[in-house]
């Protein structure tokens, strides 16, 4: 009588161990699966379908000039856009407020560039912009009084708050995307300071003044003859020792 071959039970022992083996592979297949769709699903939102998200950005140094008797300020302005799509800006909004009397002056994004010296120079009016995803835009700005120019809101030197608000564009109907991801740009508020002002010097020679941020130290006046002194005596030969 023929014996039954034991290998071949020892063959099907093992199945069960097989199994499990091809159980556990499938799961990682799957977890790794897993975290490619959502990688995928990250990936497309962040290049595809992120909203404009638009900031303003604004240096230490801005100025402040006169068109006649109009006051005028002359912001740099970067605008970044950090969304996948493109961000339109409008218009720009600027309240000016002078502390020592409480005064607030509503100023409106009228041209880019510096302020001309010459009363003549033709100026690049203000148009919206258009800023893709994931670019910046850079210009000074400046800004004129949206109602009556007089009184002048400036009149001494001292320190005044700025409050900076941009107009976006938005959809002409309702997107799914906008409405559950969008959000409209903040306000920024800075102070400067201007350290003096001239009558004269803003009215006739169309120059401007350079308000600066309170943090901001000014370049000190008297070090370069501090400097020229310095290097004069480090300069001038030591006195001689009387000889014995």
């Amino acid at each position: 009588m023929s014996q039954p071959d034991d290998s071949l039970g020892s063959g099907m022992t093992s199945f069960p161990s097989i199994g499990r083996m091809a159980s556990r592979g499938s799961r990682l297949a799957t977890i790794v699966s897993a975290f490619a769709f959502a990688f995928s699903a990250v990936s497309f939102y962040e290049t595809v379908l992120k909203t404009p998200k638009l900031a303003m950005h604004v240096p230490p140094v801005i100025q402040y000039a006169r068109d006649g008797e109009t006051e005028v300020f002359a912001i740099p302005l970067t605008v970044s856009n950090d969304g996948a799509r493109t961000g339109t800006v409008l218009s720009l909004d600027l309240d000016v407020t002078n502390p020592a009397d409480g005064r607030t002056m509503a100023f409106y994004s009228a041209f880019f560039g510096d302020h001309p010296q010459k009363p003549d120079t033709t100026n690049r009016s203000f148009a919206p912009l258009s800023i893709p995803g994931r670019a910046t835009f850079t210009d000074t700005i400046r800004f004129y009084p949206k109602g009556r120019v007089l009184p002048h809101l400036i009149d001494d030197k001292g320190a005044f708050a700025f409050r900076l608000t941009m107009h976006t564009a938005t959809p002409a109907g309702p997107r799914i995307v906008e409405w559950l991801l969008g959000s409209e740009p903040r306000p920024i508020e800075f102070a400067r300071t201007l350290p003096w002002i001239s009558e004269q010097q803003l009215t006739f020679r169309r120059m401007t003044i350079s308000m600066h941020d309170r943090a901001w130290d000014t370049p000190d006046a008297a070090a370069p003859e501090k400097a020229k002194d310095a290097g004069n005596a480090a300069a001038k030969p030591a006195p001689q020792a009387p000889a014995q």
